[in-house]
């Protein structure tokens, strides 16, 4: 997945990292996590292993990938790994079926607005 960094970077945004708001993210994939459809950038190693071992604690709400209901994770929240990211359950039935088929749920699916 080619995250949004080159388009911030094309425009000349600058984000703060989300670990450590006082300083500037580095907008590389080397320094990004992707959670569940989002993706938060981070300052550096330090920064980048803190969100790793926590990081319910820096994301906002993430959107389930099974039932795309916005929920705050916390620390008893459901998660796994697949397609290079950390994904947040909102129920144990939604991380099942996800379990069942990853693949169906690992990319966002952006709906068709209508023809024309």
């Amino acid at each position: 997945m080619q995250g949004p960094a080159r388009w911030l970077i094309a425009l000349e945004i600058e984000i703060r990292c989300v670990v450590d708001p006082e300083v500037w993210a580095i907008l590389d994939p080397d320094h990004r996590m992707l959670v569940n459809y989002e993706a938060y950038y981070l300052s550096g190693s330090d920064a980048l292993g803190k969100f790793i071992q926590e990081p319910w604690r820096y994301t906002g709400q993430v959107t389930d990938p099974v039932s795309k209901v916005r929920f705050q994770p916390d620390a008893d929240s459901l998660m796994t790994m697949a397609a290079g990211r950390v994904f947040f359950f909102s129920s144990q039935a939604n991380a099942e079926s996800f379990a069942a088929t990853p693949d169906k749920y690992s990319t966002p699916v952006v709906p068709y607005a209508g023809r024309m």
